[in-house]
This record gives C-alpha cells, sequence and structure tokens, in this order.
C-alpha cells in the first residue's frame, strides 16, 4: 500500500498560514507599534501647557519664575495667534515700593479656543494645553524581554514616532524653542515606554492602570 503525502505547494501554504496565525500576546515588535499606536489615537497629539491655569492672565515681563520660561511661551503662543497680548500693569508687592511693575495680559483668542483642550497640560493641576494633530508610531526600534513586574507581565519599548497633521503653528521655530516636544511636528522623534500584557494583547502602561482608557 502506496503512502500518500501531500503535495509540497500545499504543505508550504499551510505552514505560512499557521505562520501569520500569531497571537495579540505575542511578544514582537508589530504587536508593540499597534499597543503604542492604539494609546496614542486615544490621546490628543502635541500638546503644550497654556502659561496660566485661568484666561485672561498677566504675567511681569521680568518674570521672577523664569525656569518656567512662561514669558516666552506667552510670546510665542501669542505671536502664533493662539494668544492676544495687551501691555499691562500689576501691583510690585513690596510694601516699600508700590510702583507698578511692567506686565502683558494675555487673553485666548477665537483661533486659542479652537485648539485648546481641557487637562491637556499634563500637569498635576490638570491646566490646559494647546493641542494639534495626531501621534504617529513611526518604528519600534527595540524592547526588552517580557519580565514579571509586581504580578504582570511587561517589556519596555523604544520606539520612533512623529507627528502628522499638526496646525502651521506648532511647527514656527518660536514655538519649538519655546516648547521643544513640538520637534516631533517636523522630525522624526525616539520614545520609550512601557507596555503590559493583558489577556486582550499588550496594551500601554497608562491605558492598563486607567481600566484601558486613556
Amino acid at each position: 500500500m502506496k503512502t500518500k503525502f501531500a503535495h509540497p505547494i500545499v504543505l508550504t501554504a499551510a505552514l505560512l498560514a499557521l505562520g501569520g496565525c500569531g497571537s495579540k500576546q505575542d511578544a514582537n515588535k508589530s504587536n508593540f507599534k499597534a499597543a503604542i499606536q492604539d494609546y496614542y489615537d486615544k490621546s490628543n497629539g502635541a500638546c503644550v501647557m497654556a502659561p496660566s491655569k485661568s484666561f485672561p492672565f498677566t504675567i511681569e515681563k521680568k518674570d521672577g519664575l523664569r525656569f518656567l520660561r512662561n514669558p516666552e511661551k506667552a510670546a510665542a503662543l501669542a505671536n502664533v495667534g493662539l494668544l492676544s497680548a495687551t501691555d499691562a500693569e500689576m501691583p510690585s508687592g513690596n510694601p516699600w515700593n508700590k510702583t507698578p511693575i511692567p506686565a502683558t495680559e494675555y487673553a485666548l483668542t477665537t483661533m486659542g479656543k479652537k485648539f485648546l483642550v481641557k487637562g491637556a497640560g499634563g500637569n498635576i493641576d490638570n491646566w490646559d494645553g494647546f493641542c494639534t494633530g495626531k501621534a504617529k508610531v513611526v518604528a519600534v526600534d527595540n524592547f526588552t524581554q517580557p519580565a514579571d513586574m509586581l504580578g504582570s507581565k511587561v517589556s519596555r519599548v523604544n520606539y520612533t514616532y512623529e507627528i502628522v497633521e499638526a496646525a502651521s503653528w506648532a511647527r514656527v521655530p518660536e514655538m519649538i524653542a519655546a516648547y521643544p516636544q513640538l520637534k516631533a511636528t517636523s522630525e522624526k522623534l525616539r520614545a520609550d515606554t512601557v507596555l503590559v500584557a493583558t489577556g486582550e494583547g499588550w496594551m500601554h502602561e497608562r491605558m492598563f492602570k486607567n481600566g484601558g482608557t486613556k
């Protein structure tokens, strides 16, 4: 009795089909790229924090909080039309010298209201931020082997991304100087994050902590 063997072409097709049936739980670049992109798809794109928690606001022309770079940031936002700027004065705060201090009052413009997103400033006080564009994962560069951490399997992933469909104000050199994160609107940047393995596949750590939402 002759033993029948499957035709080589049939065997090859079957093996290729099996090879393409990977699991979403697999630790590979494709799954990691999809997980990071899913997080970005639920995010606001490129956002820059407003220099104040409320509008309008006044900033001393020689701001004492120089490390925050508030005068430069506010001026850049006004230069691109997100804020309006008006010369103003503010109390000196010095009981021995009550001469008003030169200041600038900034207010939201119609254009600014269009791009302002509540709580998108990224600081602990949830200040508002001006947002534009969408983040796109270009490639996953490398990742660590999944390891157990606090009862979950995690991997640290290094990747390259860019911001697409951004408004023109985000690419103005003055804005990029004030907010370096806007470099992603004109060039590809590298970043890293931690992904967590779940029953439905890999998930960005922030989404995992928030129950699957941004």
